[in-house]
């Protein structure tokens, strides 16, 4: 891996360091290497190709009237206001929309080779889409038909950029986000807040509260917060001896916490109070509240997330299919994901973060601003700003050998959870 301390870095770490107080106390012990950035991580991906049988399609084209536009897409993924305001921008060509949602990534790729998939728009995610397009079932984006790119943040667009499509060939980024700890600020003593702690990560091994403490059952997710509290910052850097630790770590948790490993523990879980404190998303806290028939719930959420290099974030992506039968329709519509007021729409339903100019974690304090309710005071810290996603690390372009020790240690865990 390719390690440099450059001016950034060298600026990111004095920042750390000159934060004072028992988290930076933390995070300057942390800070070991260099993370695996989406700046750094670059090195991992080659530039996905052009097929010479499958090219971009010409530009100028009219949208197919009378057109179908069939979505597949992440369960409660897309927001009916915002699927329903695009078939109304579009009522003179008499557009119609089509939602089929899937659960697993894997059981998407199936779905996609079967002979009725003629979809038009996809949401794969960044360690598959090479895949994807090997196999010729993304259709390369024109970008003449999205001209509302130039609303992205600067690292996803132009030159290089992003790093795992170089040039935006074939998505666009959906949104953006986070992974860190979610908890009830009614349920769980202020002075076992995470920023209070010298270890942050220490409340998810906390005996006080045992029985309701979660975390995400996703190998990589688990395993990465166990050795971020271990300070392993960069986790891609973790060896055999670091994920024995880790594995170990989660095992204590199990017995000493009886913590629970769920897919939905964050945005279900704590609204209606059966986690204390759950591993999250910032996504899934800020989509909580909608779970649970109480106005005020959000209020009663916290998050927090490290900062600088060992913060882990993520981005998902939205792709035009090359089987689909309406794919200027399907330009149409990442274009429309694209709008400013679109884009929040969908995130004031679903709280997923779009990684767009003019959206910062102010926003939300300015009474000014349309969507500022989507956002409480007491969870700002789940916004993230271009600046912060930069500088975090992503979980992806794990290789095989590299899951297989990963997912060894893993499974030592599991069984006992």
């Amino acid at each position: 891996m390719d390690v440099r301390l450059g001016r950034r870095e060298f600026l990111r770490r004095s920042a750390l360091i000159g934060a004072g107080g028992p988290l930076a106390t933390w995070l300057l012990a942390a800070c070991g290497g260099a993370a695996t950035s989406p700046t750094n991580t670059a090195s991992r991906f080659s530039a996905l190709p052009i097929h010479a049988d499958l090219p971009p399609i010409s530009s100028d084209l009219p949208v197919e009237r009378g057109g179908t536009l069939r979505i597949y897409q992440w369960k409660e993924y897309l927001s009916e206001r915002v699927l329903d305001g695009f078939a109304h921008a579009l009522r003179d060509r008499k557009v119609r929309v089509d939602v089929e949602s899937f659960f697993h990534v894997d059981e998407a790729i199936a779905r996609l080779r079967e002979p009725d998939a003629d979809f038009d728009v996809f949401f794969p995610t960044i360690d598959v889409l090479a895949g994807l397009v090997d196999a010729r079932l993304l259709r390369p984006l024109n970008h003449d038909y999205l001209p509302n790119l130039e609303n992205l943040w600067p690292q996803f667009r132009g030159g290089d950029a992003p790093f795992y499509d170089r040039g935006q060939r074939y998505t666009v980024p959906y949104t953006v986000f986070s992974s860190g700890i979610g908890w009830r600020r009614d349920l769980v003593d202020p002075a076992d807040a995470p920023a209070r702690l010298s270890r942050p990560f220490d409340l998810l091994w906390n005996p006080t509260y045992r029985g309701r403490v979660g975390m995400y059952d996703d190998y990589l997710e688990a395993m990465s917060l166990s050795l971020l509290r271990d300070g392993v910052v960069e986790v891609r850097s973790a060896d055999d001896a670091d994920l024995r630790a880790a594995a170990d770590a989660l095992d204590e948790a199990v017995r000493t916490v009886d913590v629970r490993f769920t897919a939905d523990g964050a945005e279900e879980g704590l609204p209606l109070g059966d986690f204390a404190v759950h591993q999250a998303w910032s996504g899934d806290v800020l989509t909580a509240p909608r779970y649970v028939d109480d106005p005020t719930i959000g209020t009663s959420l916290g998050y927090w997330s490290p900062g600088g290099p060992a913060r882990i974030v993520g981005c998902d992506l939205t792709a035009i299919c090359a089987r689909g039968r309406n794919p200027v329709l399907a330009h149409a519509f990442l274009d429309h994901l694209l709008r400013f007021d679109v884009a929040m729409t969908n995130f004031a339903w679903n709280g997923y973060q779009p990684p767009l100019l003019g959206l910062r974690p102010e926003s939300f304090a300015d009474p000014s601003f349309p969507w500022r309710d989507a956002v409480p005071p007491n969870l700002a810290g789940a916004i993230l700003t271009p600046e912060a996603f930069e500088l975090g690390q992503m979980l992806v372009g794990f290789g095989p050998s590299e899951r297989a020790r990963w997912l060894a240690q893993w499974n030592r865990v599991v069984p006992s959870a």
